[in-house]
């Protein structure tokens, strides 16, 4: 395992693309953070953290574990928001806590297996990964609007640093599955891996799954030798179980929002992509030095990891029962768009828009998480006259910041713009729900004739509501590599949630929809699940109206 390709220029480079770019105005009552050298940490306005801040900043409950090179536990921009072990009396030479670690206060150090999680600064230390670590901490957790520095995606969050790389970088998947299990047990959230390589090792494989399993969220780098991971898989960012994805795989982009030349990408590995060049954050220092704290020109998919891995802790601290699937799907959903060229559907969904993500999170937490006030909105949203939800007129690109025209939008629309390829259903209320894929769509229409254009600027006059389920009655519904059939069922409450009714035998559903009911279910990620309703299971003797169903061959051919 070696680290995803961090590298470090002069710091004149990094000021150098530090410009205005993104200072429109769809900024101007974003919250700004006061440490001194923020205005040159270009990507955290790329990615909308000014507008999440607005709503959330981060949580102490939130640990995220750095799995790297070791983090410089006292710097005056990390001290603050350094994990600390209360099941620990420091320097007593006992493991208190019995976690089968004696004296990990602040972390581990599994590479010479001891408490100080500090990285090795030793003469012959490789200079980049002497900082390597602490850059990651930095990007994920700095201390925010401490009038010092610069900040974290999250202003406050507990960093567990866990030492797994030596002081050249490299380090063995036995370590790192070891710092896996260490950063489950002792309570991690979210678990940053910025580091790859080729060999796929079941130890650490399956210390990844257990993991995903105790819904801890692991976010990985994709590595940077710009290569097509589907033909050439990396780990860990590429490990996962049939349709579980266990880990986040992260590409890096420019401040244009292209690849990074250096960065991998794919298909099948790539969920997302982040800013990844020229970042500027805490490095290691000597304390009672005049050396720089902190250092621009940082670059690699190394550092569009964290980033990711913020936004994760982000959305936990504003929704703790969000699940590592619920989190994954969050973020995919809530992208921008990349200027993609021929890397089309291989940078994954698109580059990180936390301020986005945080709004499409709402509609995924538990029902017991929602406010009564969230609950009503949903209610009466259907209408069978449109209302006019939007007027026509000028606005801002959110992809260009430049002027555009506004279009006109009416509840009851399905739209979509240039640059974004997902469809959306416009309410009552002016909210967009977005369906969950072409499938679903095709559950309420039959060709995309029915959707309509509108220009990118109209967009964000459109606030966020929940995702569009497939359509009562139309499909029959089963969780991904499960077995049980439901039918779906009106909701009078809901109009939006339709209700689940167990098949409970293969008899009955040969009564209800004939010998061919197999060909009218299709898998829906178990994630969405928690969106329907749920009713009585469904009787032989009920009447359906196979006239309005659609089989699953259908669907897939209007898809395409």
């Amino acid at each position: 395992m070696h680290l995803a390709g961090i590298t470090r220029f002069q710091r004149a480079v990094t000021i150098g693309l530090i410009g205005l770019l993104w200072l429109s105005p769809i900024f101007l009552f974003a919250k700004e953070p006061n440490d001194e050298d923020f205005d040159e940490q270009w990507y955290l306005e790329q990615v909308d953290s000014t507008g999440a801040w607005d709503d959330e900043t981060g949580s102490s409950n939130v640990v995220i574990a750095v799995l790297d090179t070791g983090v410089f536990l006292e710097h005056p921009d990390l001290q603050p928001n350094i994990w600390q072990n209360d099941g620990e009396i420091p320097d007593n030479g006992i493991d208190d806590d019995g976690n089968g670690f004696i004296d990990d206060i602040s972390g581990w150090d599994f590479v010479d297996e001891d408490n100080d999680a500090n990285p090795d600064v030793s003469a012959d230390a490789d200079v980049s990964a002497i900082s390597h670590g602490t850059v990651i901490a930095g990007i994920i957790g700095a201390q925010g609007n401490n009038a010092e520095g610069v900040t974290g995606v999250m202003w406050d969050v507990e960093i567990m640093s866990v030492r797994m790389l030596d002081k050249d970088g490299v380090g063995s998947s036995i370590d790192a599955a070891s710092a896996v299990y260490y950063a489950i047990d002792n309570g991690a959230d979210v678990i940053n891996l910025s580091f790859s390589g080729e060999v796929n090792d079941p130890k650490l494989k399956e210390a990844i799954g257990e993991a995903y399993d105790a819904g801890v969220v692991v976010v990985a780098a994709l590595g940077n030798e710009s290569k097509n991971v589907d033909n050439n898989p990396v780990y860990p960012a590429c490990y996962k179980n049939g349709s579980e994805d266990w880990v986040i795989g992260v590409a890096a982009t420019t401040k244009d929002d292209k690849k990074s030349t250096f960065s991998n990408y794919g298909k099948n590995c790539t969920d997302i992509s982040a800013p990844g060049e020229s970042m500027y954050n805490v490095q290691y220092y000597e304390l009672g030095t005049s050396d720089d704290a902190y250092a621009g020109g940082w670059s690699g998919t190394s550092v569009a990891s964290p980033v990711v891995a913020g936004a994760a802790g982000l959305l936990l601290s504003a929704y703790p029962s969000l699940t590592p699937e619920d989190v994954r799907t969050v973020l995919k959903l809530s992208v921008d768009p990349l200027n993609n060229g021929e890397f089309v559907n291989r940078l994954g969904a698109g580059r990180l828009n936390i301020e986005t993500a945080l709004s499409v999170a709402a509609s995924f937490v538990d029902e017991e998480d929602e406010s009564d006030e969230d609950e009503d909105e949903d209610e009466g949203d259907e209408v069978l006259d449109p209302l006019l939800v939007v007027e026509a007129g000028e606005g801002v690109s959110p992809v260009t910041g430049e002027p555009e025209e506004v279009t006109e939008v009416y509840s009851g629309d399905y739209i979509t713009s240039p640059s974004y390829s997902t469809v959306y259903y416009v309410t009552q209320d002016g909210a967009r729900r977005p369906f969950m894929d072409a499938k679903t769509f095709f559950t309420y229409e039959d060709s995309f004739d029915a959707v309509k254009e509108v220009t990118d600027a109209t967009l964000p006059e459109l606030s966020f509501a929940g995702l569009m389920l497939p359509k009562a009655g139309v499909v029959l519904v089963k969780i991904q590599s499960a077995s049980t059939v439901y039918a779906l069922a009106e909701n009078s409450d809901d109009p939006f949630a339709p209700a689940l009714r167990e098949i409970e035998t293969e008899e009955i559903a040969n009564a209800l929809y004939g010998s061919n009911w197999a060909d009218y279910v299709i898998d829906v990620e178990s994630t969405f699940f928690g969106k329907f309703a749920s009713e009585d299971p469904m009787e032989d003797d009920e009447d359906v109206d196979k006239t309005i169903m659609k089989t699953r061959a259908e669907l897939t051919a209007l898809a395409q």
